[in-house]
């Protein structure tokens, strides 16, 4: 996955307005990125009380995708923002 794409994935993901479908497609195709700004803004969704509790979950599960691809897990100050729809998927897929 190039930049301008996780660019545009993560655009998607972070826009309120786009349809819900969209931002959980572009909330699942993120994991395979290992970009910093991809993680943050999953983690920024993954947080959020307001976005719809399926792009909270896949947001989740492609950290704990992340986490388990590269050995970066969430440090405890970061898991404790997860909505618990982003922390139990983000859980099913801890490395170890």
């Amino acid at each position: 996955m190039d930049a301008q794409q996780v660019k545009a994935l993560i655009a998607v993901l972070l826009d309120r307005g786009a349809d819900i479908g969209a931002r959980d497609d572009a909330a699942m195709d993120l994991y395979a990125t290992d970009e910093e700004q991809a993680r943050q803004a999953l983690l920024a969704v993954a947080a959020d009380p307001e976005a719809p509790e399926i792009v909270q979950a896949s947001a989740g599960e492609s950290l704990g995708q992340i986490a388990a691809r590269t050995g970066r897990i969430l440090s405890d100050e970061e898991r404790t923002r997860l909505t618990p729809a982003a922390d139990g998927e983000y859980a099913v897929v801890q490395p170890g």
